[in-house]
């Protein structure tokens, strides 16, 4: 009975060893693409974070991801682009100061480009385009992320889901470490998409209860349990798991009842309690005045003064002043007396001809020299000289003068002027008296109204957890992303 099952077990692990290495080399060929696919897909831009993370590493991948994330967390109602067509667009360097991101450095430690890093959204009629395009070191790419409010979306704008993504999430871990020895660890998470190959299974006459075995090395922590007796002899089984952290952050909420009645008792307001009024004209009573309607004639009597002529005089009367010299005096005054010129240097000039010494200028001639690239002018002389600008120099002296003095004098004639009197006459005159009528008016004051309405903040926060799959769908599904730790269990 026992040489039984050890022959049924040789055949088993026969079987799982073609099917290991069968499975290994189309895993290679499919994670990594032939030249003319990479082309494809560069000229054609179709690009998601998973292909990323096969072409240019896990840290490129993870950079990228978290400023994807980063940017859907910014971007707003308020801050999306408004018109069809518009695009906003922030720089790496902007989240840097927007404390949106955290520095990002490629996997050699050098910084990524803070201006060709960048991550731009396009308002499409129907949904937005989110373009993230990272730079570092010699590495440059870009992914696309369409956003919209989709019918699975749980809170307004969200990702588009990609189904074709999917077959392609586990399979990042490959490329970035190839030498590191718990890299064997991959092959058996794309399992997930490769169960298209379970068909193989009934190959297994012997034991048609256990076909489901193959599947498990996809669980971390059960592909040991059935194998140990099964495969003592398979050296490639990784020995290594990693857990890998997610996080989910959650962003500040608040919650606000309905506003109250407005109402003419005074709230304060308060952190939690918002307060609005406003101010309405109301009657409160009214006023009787007099308003003017019209106006009648009215004649009344009236005292006027008036000036009247009693007679003419002849007198003499002052009509002005004038100057008068009353005789001469000795006066100090200083005077500008020319002593000679100087000269100040004030360039050089050049030419065929020196001009000709002015009062102002003066041409001396320092150099003459023959030109060599002139054939026509080989006859004429280049003059090199000096300008100076001359100016006069002055010297002040004493001088006494003689200056007249003058006296004012009033200038007196004779007029004849006549004489003013005043007196008292009596007149009338008609005139406009106003008329009025009592009037009712309205008066009004300015009342103040109230309205209230509680509101409940929510702070903001992060939860962490580990998982021992990189995609995770549970986690996810919930919101979770890739914080870009791993540790070794």
């Amino acid at each position: 009975m026992y040489e039984e099952r050890k022959e049924t077990f040789s055949f088993k692990s026969f079987f799982l060893t073609v099917l290991v290495v069968l499975l290994f080399t189309f895993l290679m060929l499919w994670l990594f693409p032939t030249k003319t696919q990479v082309t494809d897909k560069t000229q054609t831009g179709t690009y998601d974070i998973n292909r990323i993370e096969f072409l240019y590493g896990e840290v490129f991948a993870n950079n990228i991801t978290r400023m994807k994330d980063a940017a859907i967390g910014y971007f707003t109602n308020e801050r999306m682009p408004q018109k069809i067509g518009e695009s906003k667009k922030l720089t790496l360097q902007e989240m840097y100061d927007l404390h949106l991101v955290l520095k990002m450095q490629d996997i050699d430690g050098n910084a990524c480009d803070v201006e060709r890093s960048y991550v731009e959204m396009t308002k499409y009629e129907n949904e937005y385009r989110l373009k993230v395009n990272l730079s570092c070191g010699s590495t440059e790419d870009y992914i696309i992320v369409y956003l919209g409010c989709y019918s699975y979306c749980s809170d307004g704008i969200c990702e588009q889901k990609k189904p074709t993504d999917k077959p392609v999430k586990p399979t990042p871990d490959d490329p970035d470490e190839p030498d590191k020895p718990d890299k064997p660890d991959k092959p058996d998470k794309p399992d997930k998409p490769d169960k298209p190959d379970k068909p193989d299974k009934p190959d297994k006459p012997d034991k048609p209860d256990q076909p489901d075995k193959p599947d498990k090395p996809d669980k971390p922590d059960q592909p040991d349990k059935p194998d140990k007796p099964d495969k003592p002899d398979k050296p490639d089984t990784p020995t290594k798991k990693y857990l890998y952290e997610y996080k989910l952050e959650t962003k500040a909420s608040t919650t606000c009842t309905a506003w109250s009645d407005w109402s003419k008792n005074a709230v304060n307001g308060t952190d939690s309690v918002k307060v609005e009024t406003k101010t309405v004209q109301e009657l409160t009573g009214y006023k009787t005045v007099q308003e003017q309607t019209g106006t009648r004639k009215v004649t009344v009597p009236k005292k006027v003064t008036e000036r009247y002529v009693s007679g003419y005089t002849t007198k003499l009367v002052q009509v002005g002043t004038k100057q008068v010299q009353v005789g001469t005096t000795t006066k100090t005054v200083t005077e500008k007396v020319a002593v000679g010129t100087v000269e100040k240097y004030d360039g050089i000039g050049s030419g065929t001809k020196v001009p000709q010494n002015t009062s102002t200028k003066h041409y001396k001639v320092i150099s003459t020299d023959k030109p060599t690239s002139c054939s026509y002018c080989e006859n004429e002389t280049i003059y090199t000289w000096e300008i100076y600008t001359v100016e006069t120099v002055y010297d002040v002296v004493d001088k006494e003068v003689k200056v007249p003095v003058y006296k004012n004098v009033d200038v007196f004639e004779e007029q004849t002027v006549p004489v003013y009197d005043y007196r008292t006459v009596e007149k009338s005159e008609t005139v406009d008296v106003p008329v009025y009528e009592d009037k009712k008016i309205p008066q009004y004051a300015n009342v103040t109204y109230y309205r209230s309405k509680t509101c409940t903040t929510t702070p903001a926060k992060v939860d962490y957890k580990w998982s021992y799959s990189k995609e995770d769908k549970d986690l996810l599904n919930k919101g979770y992303v890739l914080t870009g730790n791993v540790k070794e269990v």
